[in-house]
């Protein structure tokens, strides 16, 4: 019988998908919670953009209050190296 492991995200948006696909949320529901864009939910967690640390107390607050906390330091993850086409 094969189990199933699943690796711990690695940078920023692949803990902020993880946390968001957890607490049951949508890209559109944690952007409207908020204040931002889908795009920017979008961005953040395709690795395009990092959250501000203003946006990622806001993530925090939002994990606490959902009893789910998010890594506590935005500094702590590494971002995910930029591509380009």
């Amino acid at each position: 019988m094969a189990t199933t492991t699943s690796t711990p995200p690695r940078d920023a948006g692949q803990v902020i998908r993880a946390w968001r696909q957890r607490v049951g949320l949508t890209q559109e529901g944690l952007a409207q919670a908020l204040s931002v864009t889908f795009s920017t939910v979008s961005r953040w967690e395709n690795g395009h953009v990092l959250p501000s640390k203003l946006a990622w107390r806001a993530l925090q607050q939002l994990a606490g209050e959902r009893g789910c906390p998010l890594v506590p330091d935005l500094d702590e993850l590494p971002a995910k190296p930029f591509r380009s086409n």
